[in-house]
């Protein structure tokens, strides 16, 4: 079960994976662009380790994760000749991001710490992260070309920077990608069997709920992850180079249905930061929620009837093309010393393991990231229990990764500012692509 998913310490699977990036990461791209100042750029002399006698780790993962990762450590270190691995846990991804900041401009650092992609941008400009490639192609320590080969190509490629010729500066550590979550008991009461494999399907399936409840059918959680998923399902993308394609017609046709929603009260938004929308699913109050994979043990849970519910891809333009938007973490190490360097390298080559992926899959609720997962007999002991656990896994062979470069933090607030305006009819759908991409293309050239 993810460390985030007991109800009583009031936080969710899913939160961690969506939320604490998102609500300090714009305070925080401004705390290190201040310390860093005009030499950005420039490599600073001298970063050292925060401590020499150990590979310092700064996750933000508690509870039941947290200490599945200090035994994944803990075992790494009983077969490990070098400095032994050191999990942290320093908070959530923003308080993380700031720390790591604060850091930089001290120049002392942790050997390696999770870091999300935009994160690892601005690290990457301030000469403080280390280049994984020369790690991956060693013929001794790397990986060999079956390995590469195993994992599924999304998770590789969102860590590699187009900005810096194609570079790997992170490695995959809790991935997960957004799923349709659905109540059958709801479903049944309008007279609908199986959830929606369309958009159309969906728009229709919402306006059967509502008409049989006279309540909405939908509780909406604004999110760019989502919106950006929504437009990959519609078989568009969200950036060409630096210009963001929020207003072409595949993201016009997201807005376009987000209108719809809202007009017909279809659908409500919930309250940002929060999980009204889950708890209103096991509530039997609606029959739809978008969120990530990660929060599927966690609605196990509250649902209490695996019969009850489940969740399916999210709905497609085409079923035949399908996508959805890839989630969660990555690794960076940072440039302090080669023995530290060392150290981070062969702990995420354990970590990203073929055993290793499976154990902490099934330990934490997150997803096996190499596609051998397919063929252990754990995994399959786990899919065989319930006939839903296998459902995001399929997803991994079409789930895209969302842009890398420097700016996209602000450009998620943007999204997730326009989508607000449009459900709560500030703005039609054709006024906030437009100024969505005026908005977005303006934060990107800035930088």
């Amino acid at each position: 079960m993810p460390d985030s998913d007991k109800l009583n310490a009031g936080t969710w699977a899913s939160s961690r994976d969506e939320v604490d990036m998102k609500r300090m990461m714009t305070l925080g791209l401004c705390v290190l662009m201040l310390n860093l100042g005009s030499g950005c750029h420039r490599q600073p002399e001298g970063f050292r380790p925060i401590n020499p006698d150990a590979a310092v780790f700064w996750s933000r993962q508690i509870t039941e994760s947290a200490a599945l990762l200090r035994a994944m450590a803990d075992d790494f270190n009983a077969t490990w000749d070098g400095l032994p691995v050191k999990v942290e846990q320093t908070g959530n991804y923003g308080e993380i991001f700031r720390k790591v900041s604060a850091s930089i401009r001290a120049r002392t650092l942790p050997a390696m710490a999770v870091a999300y992609e935009s994160m690892t941008a601005e690290y990457i400009d301030a000469g403080a992260v280390a280049s994984l490639d020369v790690y991956v192609n060693d013929a001794e320590v790397g990986l060999t070309a079956e390995d590469l080969a195993d994992f599924f190509p999304a998770v590789l490629d969102m860590n590699r920077f187009q900005e810096h010729g194609g570079a790997m500066y992170s490695f995959p550590f809790a991935k997960s990608v957004l799923m349709l979550y659905y109540n059958l008991r709801v479903l049944r009461a309008a007279g609908i069997e199986a959830p929606p494999a369309t958009w159309d399907a969906f728009l229709d399936q919402c306006r059967k709920v509502t008409a049989h409840t006279g309540a909405p059918a939908y509780a909406l959680n604004v999110d760019c992850s989502t919106i950006d998923g929504m437009i990959f399902s519609m078989g568009g993308e969200v950036i060409q180079g630096r210009e963001t394609r929020y207003d072409s017609p595949e993201a016009l046709r997201v807005f376009s249905l987000i209108e719809t929603l809202a007009r017909e009260k279809l659908a409500y938004q919930v309250s940002p930061g929060t999980y009204d929308d889950q708890v209103a699913l096991a509530n039997d109050q609606v029959a739809f929620i978008l969120r990530s994979s990660s929060g599927r043990e966690n609605m196990r849970t509250i649902m209490e009837d695996d019969d009850a519910w489940g969740m399916a891809p999210i709905p497609q333009a085409d079923p035949g093309h399908p996508a959805t938007v890839l989630y969660g973490p990555n690794i960076c190490i940072f440039s302090t010393t080669p023995e530290q360097e060392k150290t981070a390298w062969a702990f995420i080559k354990y970590f990203t393991s073929p055993e290793s992926v499976v154990r902490w899959s099934l330990g934490t609720g997150y997803l096996p990231i190499r596609k051998s997962a397919a063929d252990h007999p754990d995994m399959k002991a786990s899919w065989a229990a319930w006939r839903h656990n296998r459902a995001a896994f399929d997803c991994l062979a079409y789930a895209k990764a969302e842009p890398n470069v420097k700016g996209w933090q602000q450009v998620r607030d943007e999204v997730a500012r326009v989508e607000t305006e449009i459900l709560n009819g500030l703005k039609t759908a054709s006024e906030g692509s437009a100024d969505l991409k005026k908005a977005a293309d303006r934060i990107l050239a800035g930088r």
